[in-house]
């Protein structure tokens, strides 16, 4: 609405008309009252209708009265002074891993349904300003009532703990809308897509798009009638947006990855008719063993042209002429990251393996830098993220580079994640390990923690190789307790070590780890 506003005036009202649709109701009543022969004059005062309407509530009016004080009574228990300590050693480290022990300490106290005391209050407010929003949320929670009320007069944290989800989806902004939508998602999928169904039609294009882009993130049978609904409204227009052919382009590959939608037997069907028959080359061709292959027109059909593609689809032509020497080739690349792989295993009537290997083969491949590159790879990659496909993620990784391998990690058992660092050798690769766990947060397997730690050492002590302080955080928010009994022992090192790195192994490892699970280990054992 706020936007649509902005891009009104600055066109003017000659070129451009504001959609008083998009109005909450309160407003547009009073609006309806304007004369509507000056559109100038009418847009002006909705504008200022629109700006005071944004700005009522959010201050107060200075209270000229006289303040009585008044006793509130916690209805929630009061945590133990032993819980209370643990804030103050939390306090006392820096960066990143008191953040991380925070979040921790507080998970604890709302697990437990207590809150802290009044003195701990005050530090929780001190440091409230320089933390994430998402663990900014979180305290609320835990103050009590007393507490809530120094939280009150903080800039904005009375919006925050009396609005209910309905009140945020209407008068928040979109990035609260869009946190709260996703938290929702994952909590109450029906709620999450209730609300959205109900004020879709007043949403801006561009928070439709982030709506979708939401959707595809977290995307579920359920919304597949969702999607069906709203896909018309994204059809083809001569003139029309960028942003309304990439919302077309994302719920197509949605609805695409379920056979039972039209789109999906629109485009295989399609798809077929290049298929075809060739005959197999070498002791196969020989015995009259026929092979089926996809071929693409090197020209423009009545199918995969850019006219239709980009109607239907939403698919832009090529982005990188080096590595598609065509649009179909390009648009090929598209549909196999959109649609079951499935389908292509069943239309080459071969296994996975032999699919794969097809599709990596000479026939899709080109010179970049004088080296051979697979132009579907990537297609295939998507596909098994996308899709959550684990057989073709595994059946992938073997035919691939170690260090191609990253982006498919997640579709990996936990314990298979940690087999294939340790069999890889990727214990010291940053990269690697934080695509393997930065999605978890649970603990790491005693063998698995304790090859880590010393894959760790030896490569700062021995081999002189600085570690990130963000890669010794996910060691300690992963790490098994018994970890600690290594770490009291990781302080002996080589006559040949260097200073700068030992000083580093300590600091930013040893202690700071250290810390964290003693104080993990408080939580847990006080809670």
């Amino acid at each position: 609405m706020w936007q649509q506003l902005i891009n009104t005036a600055l066109l003017g009202t000659d070129k451009i008309s504001f959609d008083e649709k998009l109005l909450p109701e309160s407003i547009r009543i009073i609006v309806e009252k304007i004369p509507k022969d000056d559109k100038e004059t009418r847009f002006l005062k909705t504008a200022g209708l629109v700006a005071f309407y944004q700005e009522a509530g959010q201050k107060p009016l200075r209270f000229e009265g006289e303040i009585i004080p008044m006793q509130q009574e916690e209805n929630l228990p009061i945590a133990s002074p032993k819980f209370m300590a643990i804030l103050e050693d939390i306090v006392m480290i820096e960066g990143q891993f008191r953040n991380h022990l925070l979040e921790i300490w507080i998970d604890a106290l709302i697990e437990k349904k207590q809150v802290c005391t009044a003195k701990k209050t005050v530090i929780l407010l001190t440091l409230s300003d320089n933390l994430p929003k998402k663990l900014q949320s979180k305290i609320p929670k835990v103050l009590g009532k007393k507490g809530l009320d120094l939280w009150a007069f903080k800039t904005g944290a009375i919006f925050e703990i009396v609005q209910s989800p309905e009140q945020i989806w209407q008068e928040g902004k979109l990035s609260e809308r869009r946190e709260l939508f996703t938290i929702l998602r994952k909590e109450n999928p029906s709620k999450a897509l209730g609300l959205l169904e109900n004020t879709w039609k007043e949403e801006s294009l561009n928070d439709k798009m982030a709506f979708i882009d939401v959707i595809k993130d977290t995307f579920q049978p359920q919304d597949l009638s969702f999607l069906t609904n709203i896909f018309p409204e994204f059809s083809f227009k001569i003139k029309e947006r960028k942003t309304q052919r990439e919302i077309r382009n994302m719920a197509v590959g949605l609805l695409m990855s379920m056979k039972e939608t039209d789109i999906y037997l629109q485009t295989t069907e399609a798809l077929k008719s290049y298929f075809t028959l060739e005959k197999s080359k070498g002791v196969l061709g020989w015995i009259g063993k026929e092979n089926i292959v996809f071929i693409l027109p090197m020209e423009e059909d009545n199918f995969l042209n850019i006219s239709h593609i980009e109607a239907e689809y939403g698919f832009e032509k090529s982005p990188d002429v080096a590595i598609f020497i065509t649009n179909q080739h390009y648009w090929l690349a598209c549909f196999i990251e959109n649609l079951p792989f499935n389908f292509w295993i069943n239309s080459l009537q071969k296994d996975m393996e032999s699919t794969i290997n097809y599709f990596l083969s000479e026939a899709f491949t080109v010179k970049l830098s004088g080296k051979k590159t697979a132009v579907l790879l990537n297609a295939l990659i998507q596909n098994a993220v996308q899709h959550k496909n684990i057989s073709l993620g595994k059946t992938l990784m073997n035919v691939m580079n170690v260090a191609d391998q990253t982006p498919l990690l997640c579709l990996l058992s936990i314990s298979e994640r940690e087999q294939h660092l340790i069999s890889t050798k990727q214990l010291n690769a940053p990269v690697a390990v934080e695509a393997c766990f930065s999605d978890w947060s649970g603990i790491w397997s005693v063998d698995f923690s304790t090859k880590i730690l010393k894959e760790s050492y030896n490569t700062i002590i021995e081999k002189n190789t600085f570690l990130s302080d963000r890669f010794a955080l996910l060691m300690a928010q992963h790490l098994h307790p018994s970890s600690i009994n290594f770490l009291k022992n990781a302080k002996i090192y080589p006559l040949a070590a260097t200073p700068y790195y030992i000083n580093h192994w300590e600091k930013n490892f040893v202690d700071a780890i250290t810390i964290s699970l003693q104080i993990k280990q408080k939580c847990r054992e006080i809670a």
